[in-house]
């Protein structure tokens, strides 16, 4: 039975919803220790959806224990805000925060915790890469080679080969994006950027914080 939703605990034992739910919450209250946050050093913070897409809400668990420590409701700077500074002293030993790229948290964490590194998650760094970074590579090298119709085409058409994952390529695809960074070496580098980055951690610390893709972008105006 811990399986199941409250809505078929609820129809299966003929109680109302809030009842069972009520009673589900007192027995978490009674089983599940409270946070100790004299413990808590590394955090990570991600946001859910509630009533199919249409509200959300902010969970906070403790990275190096898994213990969820926290949730409310929202997904704003503001929705956060009440568990930073439930924190109280607490919030100058926290070392790190694991996030999305959601502004309003790093905003935040930054704001209360001094000490905290904001460690962005891979896949919202790699795919912010891709649309920031690859395209504007991609794009760039088109227009240069305007004049040159088969090459500006097969560029052109390069975007989804460029964005997925090399491992996700059909054996066909891996040739044809072999050739073409072979033959552009802007769209070689930026590539062989994103690939690299993948086997990396990104912690970004203090008021230093900049994504991946801001960082290519410095470092393109000197491929063009």
């Amino acid at each position: 039975m811990d399986l199941l939703p409250t809505r078929h605990v609820a129809d299966l034992i003929g109680l109302h919803w809030h009842t069972v739910k009520t009673i589900d919450k007192q027995r978490l209250q009674r089983n599940l220790p409270a946070p100790d946050t004299t413990r808590l050093r590394r955090l990570m913070v991600d946001e859910f959806s509630l009533h199919k897409w249409q509200l959300y809400a902010t969970v906070v668990a403790c990275a190096d224990t898994q213990q969820v420590v926290w949730v409310g409701e929202g997904r704003s700077r503001a929705s956060i805000r009440p568990f930073l500074e439930w924190l109280g002293a607490a919030r100058k030993q926290i070392e790190a925060v694991a996030m999305d790229m959601n502004s309003a948290f790093d905003l935040e964490v930054k704001a209360q915790c001094f000490n905290a590194a904001v460690v962005y998650d891979r896949l919202h760094v790699m795919a912010k890469y891709g649309r920031e970074v690859m395209e504007r590579v991609r794009v760039n090298q088109a227009n240069q080679l305007r004049d040159d119709k088969v090459a500006c085409k097969v560029i052109k058409g390069s975007r989804w080969l460029l964005l997925r994952n090399a491992d996700n390529l059909k054996p066909e695809q891996a040739a044809k994006l072999e050739v073409l960074l072979a033959a552009n070496a802007s769209l070689s580098t930026a590539y062989l950027l994103k690939t690299s980055s993948r086997h990396y951690d990104l912690p970004i610390r203090g008021h230093r914080t900049r994504c991946l893709a801001g960082v290519g972008r410095h470092d393109t105006q000197q491929w063009y």
